[in-house]
């Protein structure tokens, strides 16, 4: 077991997101959680937060396929530390 100061700090993040419906562009500003602070890092390694993204703009009954862009990070707040580290995290998630 690691110590809270090894471990990732976590983030309470509001981001810009776009997705597309009915063939338009839209773009809203939604709350993440997460240890990953880079767009790309969330889409990557954080298939919970893009899966709760995703059912948030899109709802559960949508058939069509889902495209959520993570533009950029508005607001970081720490708000604690995780038991893993930042490699850890990465590596339980790959793709």
């Amino acid at each position: 077991m690691t110590s809270h100061s090894k471990g990732a700090p976590i983030y309470y993040m509001t981001a810009r997101v776009a997705f597309k419906k009915k063939k338009k562009v839209h773009e809203r500003v939604l709350w993440i959680v997460s240890v990953f602070d880079d767009p790309n890092d969330i889409r990557n390694f954080s298939p919970y937060t893009m899966h709760r993204i995703e059912q948030e703009l899109y709802g559960k009954n949508t058939k069509s396929e889902k495209h959520v862009v993570i533009r950029e990070i508005l607001t970081k707040k720490f708000i604690s530390h995780s038991n893993l580290t930042i490699d850890e995290h990465k590596k339980q998630h790959q793709k």
